[in-house]
């Protein structure tokens, strides 16, 4: 379990990002940070992860010796910059051995996690032809053959097309069920939500809120102004794809707002 107690973290002292935050991330779970930007969201991310350390609170991780922050991967949307590695192959030793790993386990863990991310056949592929996809899947078979317990994905599949970004997901998805992970996602997207257990929101006000699913956040006041920006359920729609305007319009539905005052025929 990650406990977020008491945390409160500013850039400058006249400006704190994160006020007095507390949260708990279960083992095994899919959770989602949701708010506008600015809110918070990746400093949050950064902070569990320990690339930066709160200036009040504590982060505490239990048990202790299953996780602590060498073993959380954070992935962010310009994940193309953290491959090093001319081949596959290289890649994903690299961080094996900057541990020192001998060379047997990391033969092992390379046949493991290649099987596990679909890359078997790439290992001598270079790095610069890969896809974004299949970059998406090089990152994930990094952290795995270093350990990582806990994906943090910053925007993660940003730079993918739709049917990138779905089968990522779903690989993700059935990774996190067959190595017990546990995985916390930032995204504004509401078609993202569907495979999360909770859902917290931050806000410019510094108020947190948590909820149990995507299904009580989205029907939520805060959800639902989320949701429809000032400009209305028009607006909103205008911004989407056709695919996503419906999908959009189908939450819409099932929360029984009423579209008809923003001028939105169905």
């Amino acid at each position: 379990m990650i406990n977020i107690e008491n945390v409160s973290f500013h850039y400058s002292p006249d400006r704190w990002i994160i006020s007095d935050l507390n949260l708990k991330i279960l083992p095994l779970t899919w959770n989602i940070i949701a708010g506008p930007d600015g809110s918070g969201k990746t400093t949050l991310a950064k902070l569990i992860k320990g690339i930066l350390k709160p200036q009040i609170g504590d982060i505490i991780f239990t048990p202790a010796n299953e996780i602590n922050h060498d073993g959380i991967a954070y992935i962010a949307g310009g994940y193309s910059n953290s491959v090093v590695g001319v081949t596959v192959l290289d890649d994903i030793c690299f961080g094996m051995e900057n541990l020192r790993v001998s060379q047997k386990e990391i033969r092992k863990r390379v046949r493991n996690v290649l099987a596990w991310t679909g890359l078997v056949g790439f290992e001598d592929r270079l790095t610069h032809t890969l896809s974004g996809g299949e970059t998406q899947k090089l990152c994930l078979a990094d952290v795995l053959a270093v350990g990582a317990k806990v994906l943090i994905l910053d925007e993660s599949f940003s730079m993918l097309d739709n049917s990138s970004r779905h089968d990522a997901r779903v690989l993700i998805g059935d990774l996190k069920r067959a190595l017990g992970l546990t995985v916390i996602e930032i995204t504004n997207r509401s078609k993202d939500m569907g495979c999360a257990d909770t859902v917290t929101f931050l806000d410019y006000s510094k108020l947190t809120q948590f909820y149990n699913s995507p299904n009580e956040f989205l029907s939520s006041p805060v959800g639902r102004q989320w949701l429809i920006p000032q400009g209305g359920t028009q607006s909103l729609l205008n911004s989407f794809s056709s695919g996503d305007a419906s999908e959009v319009i189908r939450l819409l539905r099932a929360f029984n707002m009423n579209l008809s005052q923003d001028g939105v025929s169905l």
